[in-house]
């Protein structure tokens, strides 16, 4: 096979895949994915307060299917903590992302959880073992425990989002049209004391 198949037969492959991903997208019957973080709270562990929550990911149909297709999607877990006041705004002490990649590898046909940024990797052999084991969120560490000041109580709040801008480049332009990629969780809360 010369080159230009190569390029010519992964172009229709792409082409295929999008028109896919088009007509899939224009159907009334594709399920449309929602993120609900179910519980979470922290805790204190070797001075650093830590956070674990749990966290459906339900995955609109379009979404499995790049997966399964080979399309990673990234999730973006973001956390803030702010200092509670009775009669004005509360301000944010601090502000921090963590990132995981969900995605399937082609030659061993499993599923790939990737922490961006401990680049922890778990695999697993189905893709809903993958979804499952991406929304237990365990010990998180936010902040060092002197960080924050323990005359005064805190609200801590985490969301899970789908990361739009790290699709490929081809699959953007629908995923912005389509409602069934925009999956973002509202902020759970809790209060803190340290």
């Amino acid at each position: 096979m010369n080159r230009t198949t190569v390029l010519n037969t992964a172009a229709i492959a792409i082409h295929s895949i999008l028109l896919a991903f088009a007509l899939s997208a224009a159907s009334e019957t594709v399920r449309a994915g929602t993120i609900v973080v179910r519980s979470a709270n922290s805790s204190v562990v070797n001075e650093m307060i830590v956070i674990d929550a749990d966290v459906d990911f339900l995955f609109s149909d379009d979404a499995l299917e790049a997966m399964r297709s080979g399309v990673a999607l990234i999730i973006d877990v973001d956390i803030r903590i702010k200092r509670l006041r009775r009669y004005i705004w509360d301000p944010s002490v601090l502000n921090l992302s963590r990132r995981y990649r969900i995605e399937r590898h082609t030659l061993t046909d499993r599923y790939v959880i990737t922490d961006l940024v401990t680049d922890e990797r778990r695999l697993h052999d189905s893709i809903e073992a993958a979804i499952l084991d991406l929304g237990r969120i365990r010990e998180i560490p936010i902040a060092e425990e002197t960080q924050l000041d323990t005359s005064l109580d805190y609200r801590i709040g985490i969301r899970a989002r789908l990361d739009l801008e790290s699709l490929p480049a081809p699959l953007r332009p629908i995923a912005y049209i389509s409602p069934s990629w925009r999956m973002s969780s509202g902020w759970y809360q809790w209060t803190f004391t340290p």
